[in-house]
């Protein structure tokens, strides 16, 4: 079950490792990586004292409606979640330089939605940046229809900076979610030029090159190409099977499926850049689809990822990436310690009417002919629903922690007769004093002074049991605050 970290942000991976020697955590959502968000910079360093969220910038999560909903006034940056990124002062936080005029901005999405759209707001002219960041002092600049639609690991997109704008100002990007009450809010703080001056983009893009084959199956065909370069930037690219076309996207990969078996088609691609300029069409791939195997002996591929989308007081919705067949994937079997729960042929699950405790999911992924993948990562969800609590299922460590070994997201070891779950990739760092760490075979810890704790996490201290409400370190829960 180990989650390979593959570098490169802007390949929209799972995980980034990044130069300031920090990785973002793979059970996550999304965060603006271009321009560099407030967020994105805590992770890289250049932006400091940020609490917890400098490992899991994708994860600036809370309500959606903004402005009319959402996070309250002087909670924005953070979402209400992180109240660190809400401090405001003209020189807090590290500035991108940026000019008027069209910018394109990107996110990379560690975990897609269907989206209900993309909004785009930056703050009114005499502003004051010493002060917390609220609606009255937003406008709205783009807004964008997600159109229900789950987009690709790397959307990119194109605003336009009011011409009359000069020095410090805050853009806010807010992704609202379509399946799910919540959006993500990203903060870039922009010291933008006055002296550069709009102008119109009539380049095009180059050619797409390189069309090559990276899978097939019976009714599937996957391909690849490289990247075209324009002047201002690639919007998206349009795929064309047989001379018609059958999709978009803003990467260099598509994968065309509910295909005919042992069938050839021919594709091309072309570029687009935000000015609508498009490129010259890529020289033809033609792919063929596999035969339908008489007798189906392979398994699908694990599904992967495997995270909360959104959690209520007796519910939690979840959801995983896709697995892969030679065929086709046709169901999923979810469990619940230990347990089938639902049988479903989504790719999403919302488990209700749950009692208090903690619970621990699993996905498997089977195909029509019966075989079954390896399970999903696993996860562990508190819930605070009435009732009794019910253990959660003991997870087994795959091995005794060892100081030198790299362990990545999910990842499970023994240490002085405890088993512990890595939150993210980590090396050297003590199980039992280091937040990239959750204990799992017992929930309830003895609250350890130099050991940081997340959300949800439970410690017992002078024979009470105490709830962390946020990310805290060295506060005694008796104190209130970040406990409950």
């Amino acid at each position: 079950m180990k989650n390979k970290l593959k570098l490169g942000v802007f390949l929209g991976v799972v995980s980034v490792c990044l130069t300031a020697g920090f990785t973002l955590n793979a059970d996550a959502h999304g965060y603006i990586s271009k321009p560099e968000s407030r967020a994105y910079l805590a992770n890289k360093g250049l932006n400091v004292n940020v609490g917890a969220v400098q490992y899991e910038p994708q994860s600036v999560e809370g309500p959606k409606g903004f402005p009319s909903r959402g996070p309250v006034d002087g909670t924005i940056a953070g979402a209400g979640k992180y109240a660190p990124l809400d401090e405001q002062t003209a020189s807090r936080w590290h500035k991108v330089n940026l000019n008027p005029g069209p910018t394109v901005v990107e996110w990379t999405l560690t975990a897609p939605h269907p989206t209900s759209s993309w909004d785009y707001y930056i703050t009114k002219k005499g502003w004051n940046p010493n002060m917390p960041l609220v609606r009255s002092e937003l406008e709205l600049i783009k807004h964008i229809d997600g159109g229900n639609l789950k987009p690709e690991k790397v959307v990119r997109q194109q605003i336009d900076i009011p011409s009359d704008r000069s020095g410090y100002y805050v853009i806010l990007g807010v992704w609202s979610i379509a399946d799910t009450g919540n959006a993500f809010y990203q903060v870039i703080d922009a010291n933008i030029s006055g002296d550069a001056k709009p102008s119109s983009d009539s380049e095009a893009p180059t050619q797409p090159t390189q069309l090559k084959r990276t899978m097939a199956t019976a009714n599937s065909i996957a391909f690849s190409w490289k990247a075209s370069t324009d002047n201002v930037g690639v919007a998206k690219y349009t795929v064309y099977r047989n001379g018609v076309k059958v999709g978009e996207t803003a990467g260099t990969s598509y994968t065309d499926k509910n295909l005919q078996s042992e069938k050839a088609y021919t594709y091309t691609v072309v570029a687009e850049d935000f000015s609508g300029n498009k490129s010259t069409v890529s020289q033809p791939l033609t792919l063929s689809t596999t035969q339908v195997p008489a007798v189906d002996t392979v398994a699908p591929t694990a599904p992967a990822n495997l995270h909360v989308m959104g959690q209520k007081e007796s519910s939690v919705s979840l959801m995983w990436n896709a697995a892969s067949d030679n065929v086709r994937v046709s169901q999923y079997e979810v469990y619940r310690n230990g347990k089938k729960v639902k049988t479903t042929a989504s790719t999403m699950f919302e488990d209700v009417n749950l009692v208090k405790g903690t619970y621990d999911y699993i996905v498997y992924a089977v195909d029509a002919a019966g075989n079954r993948s390896k399970a999903s990562n696993g996860i562990s969800v508190n819930v605070i629903g009435g009732g009794e609590i019910i253990p959660p299922v003991p997870v087994v460590g795959d091995d005794v922690w060892q100081a030198n070994k790299i362990y990545f997201e999910n990842d499970v070891v023994n240490y002085n007769g405890k088993t512990y779950r890595a939150k993210w990739w980590t090396r050297a760092n003590n199980p039992e004093y280091n937040s990239v760490w959750q204990l799992v075979s017992d929930h309830v810890q003895v609250w350890n002074a130099q050991k940081a704790y997340t959300a949800g996490e439970r410690v017992s201290y002078n024979g009470k049991i105490y709830q962390a409400k946020w990310w805290v370190r060295g506060q005694s829960p008796d104190l209130g605050g970040a406990w409950e």
